[in-house]
């Protein structure tokens, strides 16, 4: 049984003396397992559909439950993803979470949408940590962690100066209400993500806000996942050499 699938390759690893073993996120099937033959061999065709990051039609030849790529149509590589590094870490963390977080075998359309359509705007534009953070936080919506209120949680109030979060509940507290057990975060941090929760095209937003809210955006979905990401720690490790 063959399928037509459009995918974007997350991960490949090497197997046997050429081949090696694909992983997809696709709009039809979600993310699925495929091997694909001879791609290490410098003549091989389809070597382009076995990297990372490629965006392709695939036609995949099915049997007893497993799939090998037989054919495959590019659509993009997205080649700019390997020039830049900032590029390439924050691009690295899109493919993890979905490598790490997303159930194999379950297609969401909208989920498949937001990892193609942040790919090309991490490939063709600038602004990558925005384009980043405005992915984690829809990501986190997705997987069902979305924090959506930044009143404080016991008054009621807005909350000006100090800023306490509550990572058990995803709540915020004003100073005179904050509890034991609550961390504080910086003022930036909580801008940064309230402006980008409430209004997802916001651009202006500092460099500065925009890294302290992509490390507590990877410590919210490391508590609330128990998963570590490792390109997060790649891509921290990047911006504090800047």
């Amino acid at each position: 049984m063959e399928h037509v699938i459009n995918a974007i390759v997350t991960r490949a690893v090497d197997y046997k003396d050429s081949d090696r073993i694909l992983t997809l996120y696709s709009l039809e099937k979600g993310k699925i397992s495929a091997g694909i033959k001879g791609v290490k061999k410098a003549s091989a065709k389809l070597k382009f559909a076995s990297e990372p990051f490629c965006f392709s039609e695939y036609v995949l030849a099915e049997k007893a439950g497993r799939y090998t790529v037989i054919g495959a149509s590019h659509l993009d590589s997205f080649y700019n993803l390997r020039l830049d590094m900032l590029k390439y870490y924050s691009a690295s963390v899109v493919l993890e979470t979905i490598n790490s977080l997303v159930v194999e075998g379950e297609a969401d359309a909208s989920l498949f949408t937001l990892v193609v359509e942040t790919a090309k705007k991490l490939n063709y534009e600038n602004g990558e940590l925005l384009t980043l953070a405005s992915y984690l936080i829809s990501l986190i919506g997705v997987l069902g962690y979305k924090i959506e209120e930044f009143d404080c949680s016991s008054c009621g109030e807005t909350i000006e100066g100090r800023v306490f979060f509550n990572p058990q509940t995803a709540e915020f507290c004003c100073l005179s209400c904050r509890e034991n057990g609550f961390m504080e975060i910086t003022a930036e941090t909580y801008g940064a993500l309230k402006t980008l929760t409430e209004n997802p095209s916001a651009t202006e937003i500092t460099k500065s806000a925009l890294i302290k809210l992509t490390r507590f955006l990877f410590f919210y979905l490391n508590l609330k996942t128990d998963v570590t990401l490792k390109s997060a720690n790649s891509l921290l490790q990047y911006l504090q050499n800047l």
